[in-house]
């Protein structure tokens, strides 16, 4: 793993969660569950393939602060400086934004108004995309004592093991009702126990970079390719399935998935061995999306809401023009901030 890998994978991630979210209306189960077309194909296929996006977002907030110890030596007051200031404050923001609009809060007293701050904030589900915050805050957390458990591949491979029995045991539970006290057991998918393998993976790839390398060597870039495509096959195929057998798209969950495990780490080593971007071009335009894509993340959803009347062209059409959007106004933004910045004093 490289910084020019991590730019390049922060900038595909999110175009493919707006892609996610844009996809919504079409995808197989929320309006049709038992036929399918050309669009709900297309857009199932965005919509479930790309889960693996919010994993590999994950991996890489874990990859970016146990690399950036190479610039700076890690201390508990520069960590809550640089990283809990810049999740915090957006998370807030953003739940209030959208908390403020409801006519739920609009019509409570002051007791009920602070009870829906509370169950906004504590919840990650102030708005739909907010969650991803929460995760990364529980994983900030755990940071100062994940940093010290040092890489060996046996650790890595029961690390592995542990998240695949785990991910298996949830997805019994959600599924197959004649066991239902795993799902009584095992927490919700936005709970740290999920996201924290990803996370200590990343920091691995920091702290350690030989054994992924060494990983991604074994086979050629179109090995690799093959494999993640067999992985995104089950994944998708398993989706069909229960969404057939639960008549519906929402229950079978998204993120505690064995098969979303196994599309993501394939994924991650088909990545690590594309050929790095010759052109500085290039490479100077990744960059700048890479920097703008958490600006874009948080406000894609206001632009998704914004073009709603764009959904009558169909899911072939709105998806594109909504990432479109999506980033354009996500860079204009953060442009906005980089010229603003040092007239900010805080």
């Amino acid at each position: 793993m490289t910084w020019e890998l991590s730019n390049l994978l922060r900038a595909i991630a999110t175009t493919i969660v707006i892609g996610i979210h844009a996809s919504h209306a079409w995808w197989f189960g929320v309006n049709d569950t038992t036929t399918i077309n050309g669009e709900i194909f297309v857009n199932t296929l965005i919509n479930q393939v790309g889960r693996l996006t919010v994993p590999i977002f994950v991996i890489l907030s874990g990859f970016a602060i146990a690399k950036s110890e190479d610039k700076r030596p890690f201390t508990i007051r520069v960590f809550v400086q640089r990283r809990l200031w810049r999740i915090l404050p957006p998370y807030v923001f953003f739940t209030m934004l959208h908390l403020i609009g409801r006519s739920q809060y609009q019509n409570a007293d002051w007791g009920g108004k602070g009870e829906q701050i509370w169950q906004a904030l504590s919840s990650g589900m102030g708005d739909y995309h907010l969650y991803f915050l929460g995760i990364i805050l529980q994983c900030y957390v755990c940071y100062p004592i994940m940093r010290r458990w040092q890489f060996t591949n046996r650790r890595l491979w029961l690390l592995i093991s542990v998240t695949f029995l785990l991910f298996t045991l949830r997805w019994i539970g959600a599924t197959v009702k004649y066991v239902p006290v795993f799902a009584e057991l095992l927490p919700h998918g936005n709970h740290a126990i999920y996201w924290l393998p990803y996370f200590q993976i990343g920091i691995w790839l920091a702290k350690a970079p030989t054994w992924g390398n060494q990983l991604v060597e074994q086979w050629r870039s179109w090995q690799w390719r093959n494999l993640f495509a067999i992985a995104a096959s089950l994944e998708l195929g398993e989706f069909y399935w229960l969404a057939q057998m639960h008549n519906a798209a929402e229950d079978v969950g998204h993120y505690t998935r064995p098969t979303v495990v196994l599309m993501t780490l394939l994924f991650l080593l088909w990545s690590m061995s594309w050929q790095p971007i010759k052109s500085t071009v290039g490479a100077n335009i990744i960059e700048i999306l890479a920097q703008a894509s958490f600006t874009t993340y948080l406000t894609h959803v206001w632009v998704l809401r914004h073009i709603d009347p764009c959904k009558s062209l169909g899911g072939l059409w709105y998806v594109p023009i909504a990432i479109a959007c999506s980033w354009a106004v996500g860079l204009a933004i953060w442009q906005v901030g980089i010229i603003v910045k040092p007239y900010i004093k805080i």
